[in-house]
């Protein structure tokens, strides 16, 4: 009966202490305001479940609440926050990402393991810092051929990725005719022919052969895992070469009628033989011999050619006039005095020129010279006016003045040649509107 009646206290009391707690409470609710770091957990107080962080909770009897905060790919978290009556609080909880647990075998071991882009280490290989999401693995190891596949982390749940690698290896088997050429791969010697050689990676490979008095041999091949690739190589014999120097700089030279560059010039890989070589050049009499060539020949040949021009002195009496020679601009004729006459001085190619005379406002002028070597042309020819008005201006008067404006003076003045020889100059104050005649030739 005692211990009944001790049982009985202990429950009244109990019921007597939530009774005062709840009347202190009431009308005495806290807000708690919860974020995430990330944001967008899920928020559970007490074990009801809230809206995602940030979220304010209202109504919180004062003392202990647990908040629990969920986030897809991040470690669970849970805080006890003790609240006070009519307190406003926050609280940040800071989340962990969830690391997968993956361990990475390759076939055979020892494989280079790299995990989008980044190298981790050789298999056998623990990672246990990978955030769920999708990889690239790739497993590389000398001699195999790379092996790459789609890792996806979801969990800690451990996970075992196997990668099995291929070999990459081929035979490459090298002959050439004549015997005995030097043999380098890929830049390291691999003895003389006939070689073979084991164990070559899959890819591309450089092979270069070398045997004194025989051209160099290079050559690319592509081997697959398991190929048995040969290469058969019939050398040349090293050819000749030739030079051709001289003067002047620059002169094409052509060999059996075929252009194969200027002055100077060196072909080093000639087939022996007879050739003809004819060196030339615009304003230069050409020069052509023959000569014949032999096995391993290091012939120079020398060429001086002789000028081969003339020269034409153009006058007019209009500086600025320009030159045309053969369709090709030769240059302004240039200002001397009023009265004198002006010349161009223009060294030609012998033999028969078109030149023609261009200047705005003249009518052009065409003729044919012959030049001879060493000599001097002379071609002395005035210009004609051809007067084309390609100017109005119209008059605050309302009066049309039409012309060829000689020049625009910097106040604004404007002087034209209203006929040929005939000038008037309008003032600044005069002008409505200069407009240029459309059509008008330059």
């Amino acid at each position: 009966m005692k211990n009944v009646t001790i049982q009985r206290g202990w429950m009244l009391g109990v019921a007597l202490s939530v009774a005062v707690w709840a009347g202190r409470s009431e009308g005495a609710a806290a807000q708690l305001r919860v974020t995430t770091v990330p944001a967008g957990a899920t928020v559970i107080c007490d074990g009801i479940l809230r809206e995602a962080a940030p979220v304010t909770l209202d109504g919180l009897a004062p003392g202990p609440h647990l908040v629990s905060v969920e986030l897809s790919g991040y470690v669970p978290e849970r805080k006890t926050v003790m609240m006070v009556a009519e307190e406003k609080a926050a609280v940040e909880i800071k989340l962990e990402q969830e690391m997968g647990l993956v361990l990475v075998h390759s076939s055979p071991g020892g494989a280079e393991v790299v995990v989008d882009g980044a190298h981790r280490g050789k298999t056998p290989l623990l990672i246990t810092d990978l955030p769920r999401g999708v990889y690239r693995v790739k497993a590389a190891l000398s001699g195999y051929k790379d092996r790459e596949v789609e890792l996806r982390v979801e969990g800690r749940t451990p996970k075992q990725l196997m990668l099995a690698l291929d070999s990459d290896a081929a035979r490459l088997v090298i002959n050439s005719k004549p015997e005995g050429a030097t043999v380098v791969v890929n830049g390291l010697s691999k003895g003389v022919t006939p070689c073979i050689i084991e164990r070559m990676p899959a890819g591309e490979s450089k092979i270069a052969l070398t045997l004194t008095d025989y051209a160099s041999y290079q050559d690319t091949v592509t081997l697959r895992a398991g190929d048995d690739h040969k290469v058969e190589v019939e050398l040349t014999p090293m050819p000749a070469s030739v030079s051709v120097v001289g003067s002047p700089a620059g002169a094409k030279v052509y060999v059996n009628e075929q252009l194969r560059g200027q002055v100077p010039l060196s072909i080093g890989t000639i087939a022996p033989g007879s050739y003809t070589v004819r060196v030339e050049m615009a304003g230069y009499e050409s020069e052509s011999r023959s000569i014949e060539l032999k096995n391993r020949d290091a012939r120079t040949e020398e060429f001086n050619l002789t000028r081969n021009v003339g020269t034409l002195e153009v006058l007019t009496d209009q500086p600025g006039t320009r030159v045309i020679v053969n369709g090709e601009d030769k240059g302004l004729i240039p200002v001397r005095g009023e009265k004198s006459m002006d010349s161009l001085r223009i060294e030609l190619p012998v033999g028969e020129c078109q030149v023609e005379f261009r200047k705005k406002g003249y009518f052009s002028l065409q003729k044919t010279v012959t030049i001879v070597k060493g000599g001097n042309v002379s071609l002395k020819e005035p210009m004609k006016r051809n007067f084309v008005a390609d100017t109005v201006v119209r008059l605050k008067t309302k009066e049309v003045v039409a012309g060829v404006v000689g020049r625009k003076l910097p106040n604004g003045d404007v002087e034209v040649e209203t006929r040929p020889g005939i000038f008037r100059t309008i003032t600044a104050d005069e002008i409505l509107v200069v407009e240029s005649v459309e059509g008008a030739k330059p």
